[in-house]
């Protein structure tokens, strides 16, 4: 993300139901967005000195940097570019309404669970067509912009390289005489870390957050055991593998490692402030760490970001994948303008200077190595690039990760998840629930 400080940020629920985070909270208001009238163009070539139009999602912060690109795309090629920004929360459903009815923009931001959804409604342009004359491919990780490629067809691109991980409050481990685990550490190891910064902290700080309701973090985990969260449709994993993640934040909770259920539940909301890492009360974050940025804004001691704990380097878990992606509209009248809008704002030196970190690590590989960034932004590129080098393995399609009714298992999860950390439900018990519950939003 960016370097600018936020108020608060996305509710964590927010952040787990779009499986990506970005900042920004407040919905800002239409700038200028407008569907462009006649029919799409033919034409493989852009116009140039056209009006083209973008929706995306995010803080004040985001609408400045797309707009400062915009001044100099317009520079560049001619013509205007008009915004639409929206929080996160309600981007998708505006959305879904716009294409609906034929009023979408031209360029349009996407999160990760979206992409394979209108890809297969045909609402979005194929883009290998302006490649690589209008819009170039050749400086991207392949295996990040393969997850753009739905049903054969090329229809989005990354705007940011991601890679899940954990924040760490190093200040506070400083403190205590205590180091940010290192990058592969084991489950084993993550175990006895939060119990010893527990045990060296004041009453009061925990050694780690209970991640136990996240789906994103559960997925890493699923897939440290060889298996992924769907497959076919269906669920990938079974009763005893969710059990498994659960009884690791169970004991954390009775050893007092974790915090009690009640506490995590009330951190669920009010945005990254009224998260323990910042409150000052618990060592860890787990979390797609584009966020790192937004994180380090609201707090002054100094934070760092590393791997989740896993069984070993060649069983990580972890995979890099944009969690924020561009696409044209298919009912765009000038899709190869916007085609060339997205080329800009990937491959262009002067863009990407603007943009730095806003949508994760920039996808084009050279310049993310030309751009000077804050401490913050620098620490999360340099640990996207770890993984990819490291850690990385490879990963379903967008369409097999996110197949239809996927949302209301992610929501089971965390409903299933917090009755068991309060202790509503046992282990066994919230397993049970949730399977018979999800197998019917996949059918």
């Amino acid at each position: 993300m960016s370097m600018h400080p936020i108020p608060t940020g996305p509710s964590r629920r927010s952040v787990l139901g779009y499986g990506l985070a970005t900042a920004g909270a407040a919905s800002l208001a239409m700038t200028g967005c407008a569907p462009s009238g006649g029919a799409p163009s033919a034409s493989a070539t852009p116009e140039g000195d056209v009006p083209l139009t973008m929706s995306a999602y995010g803080s004040n912060a985001r609408q400045r940097k797309l707009q400062q690109v915009y001044a100099l795309y317009a520079k560049k090629h001619g013509g205007k570019v008009g915004l639409e920004l929206l929080s996160n929360d309600a981007y998708a459903q505006k959305l879904a309404t716009q294409i609906a009815g034929g009023a979408a923009a031209d360029t349009l931001a996407l999160f990760q669970n979206l992409v394979a959804q209108y890809a297969v409604k045909n609402a979005l342009a194929p883009l290998d067509r302006y490649a690589p004359k209008t819009l170039g491919l050749a400086h991207f990780d392949k295996a990040s912009i393969a997850g753009g490629v739905i049903e054969g067809k090329r229809v989005a691109l990354p705007l940011g390289d991601n890679a899940y991980g954990v924040i760490y409050d190093k200040g506070a481990l400083d403190a205590i005489g205590m180091s940010v685990p290192e990058p592969g550490h084991t489950w084993d190891e993550f175990i006895t870390f939060a119990n010893d910064v527990t045990k060296k902290s004041p009453s009061g700080h925990y050694g780690t957050m209970d991640d136990s309701s996240d789906f994103n973090g559960f997925e890493i985990f699923v897939r440290q055991r060889g298996k992924e969260l769907y497959k076919d449709g269906k669920l990938g994993f079974s009763q005893a593998d969710m059990e498994a993640w659960f009884e690791i934040w169970a004991e954390l909770r009775k050893s007092g490692a974790a915090p009690p259920g009640d506490l995590t539940v009330q951190t669920t909301t009010g945005g990254f402030g009224n998260s323990l890492l910042v409150q000052g009360k618990a060592a860890t974050f787990f979390i797609y760490p584009n966020v790192l940025s937004s994180f380090q804004a609201l707090t002054k001691s100094e934070l760092a970001v590393t791997t989740m704990p896993m069984p070993s380097a060649a069983r990580s878990g972890h995979f890099v994948r944009a969690s924020n992606w561009v696409a044209v509209n298919a009912r765009s009248r000038y899709p190869a303008d916007a085609a060339a809008l997205i080329d800009f704002m990937l491959n262009d030196e002067l863009a990407a200077r603007v943009l730095q970190a806003e949508f994760a690590a920039p996808p084009n590989l050279e310049l993310r190595k030309a751009i000077t960034y804050d401490r913050a932004d620098r620490l999360f590129v340099d640990y996207v690039d770890l993984v990819a080098k490291e850690f990385a393995r490879p990963v379903p399609t967008l369409a097999e990760e996110f197949p239809k009714g996927s949302p209301q298992v992610m929501t089971t999860f965390v409903t299933v998840s917090q009755a068991i950390a309060t202790g509503q439900q046992s282990v066994a018990a919230g397993t049970d629930s949730f399977f018979s519950q999800a197998g019917g939003f996949l059918a």
